[in-house]
């Protein structure tokens, strides 16, 4: 037996052991280094966002969520119900899948908006008035004076889609028309999974140049909205929900970033007149 060779393998392999020991022992501090980093590229990007005249809420949560892949089925919810809805004339649109209502008698609302609030969910929520009414919630940030939104909840949170929504229209403290949509009920795909944080969907909206100059973040939201559709059902995935006011023009832009990928989903713009 060559001892001598055996010698030098052992040795060898002691080295090895050695070198790779000697690694970890270095790469423990550049991990720390690496954190002071990381939090020195949020006050960055925060600086960088201030010199374009971006303005963000003071607090951003850094911490992951969770949430579900969800579906609902494609089918009319809505038409079955009109025959029930003796407070108002309603006709079905099965085109678009909506409900167009009237009040048979007027309906007057406080010109104090909490009071005005609490009697429109009086409203909607009488079965005899809207379909599922109970099921949408208000919506300040889609709201005006003269059109109140509400959206579609679920056991899992709210839906943003313009397939579960509830708008009704005031004019002069009146309720004039209401239109709905509705999904019916949203049920798990898939087990609970960890979402990015409502932080890197706002920097990833910036990377991508969804965050434009001049423009004021107001409210982000973790909501679910629509992915696809896929045998004859709507699938719905979590969704940080990003409100984009344009400083000069007032108007807002609904973002919306995948909370699994960060990666930028449909937008939606419109005006909203206080």
């Amino acid at each position: 037996m060559d001892y001598k060779r055996i010698e030098w393998l052992f040795f060898i392999v002691f080295l090895l052991i050695d070198i790779y020991l000697g690694i970890e022992i270095l790469r423990s501090p550049v991990n720390l280094s690496n954190a002071d980093t990381s939090s020195r590229s949020v006050t960055s990007i925060r600086s960088e966002m201030k010199s374009d005249n971006i303005d963000l809420p003071n607090k951003i949560s850094s911490t992951p969520s969770s949430g579900y892949y969800l579906a609902t089925k494609n089918k009319d919810f809505i038409s079955g119900k009109v025959s029930t809805l003796t407070n108002v004339d309603a006709r079905y649109s099965k085109a678009d899948n909506a409900l167009y209502a009237t009040p048979k008698v007027t309906t007057l609302i406080s010109k104090k908006p909490d009071e005005a609030l609490k009697q429109l969910n009086k409203f909607k929520n009488d079965p005899k008035n809207v379909p599922y009414g109970k099921e949408f919630k208000y919506e300040p940030d889609m709201s005006s004076d003269d059109n109140y939104v509400f959206v579609q909840t679920s056991d899992f949170g709210e839906i943003y889609a313009n397939s579960a929504q509830l708008t009704i229209a005031v004019k002069d403290n009146q309720i004039i028309n209401y239109t709905e949509t509705y999904m019916g009920k949203a049920s798990p795909v898939r087990e609970l999974q960890s979402t990015i944080s409502a932080w890197r969907a706002i920097r990833a909206m910036y990377t991508d140049r969804e965050l434009t100059n001049n423009s004021r973040v107001t409210r982000i939201k973790l909501g679910y909205s629509k992915l696809t559709e896929v045998r004859g059902s709507t699938i719905l995935l979590p969704t940080w929900l990003v409100w984009v006011e344009n400083k000069t023009t007032k108007n807002i832009t609904l973002k919306r970033v995948n909370a699994y990928t960060a990666q930028m989903l449909q937008s939606s713009t419109y005006n909203v007149e206080k």
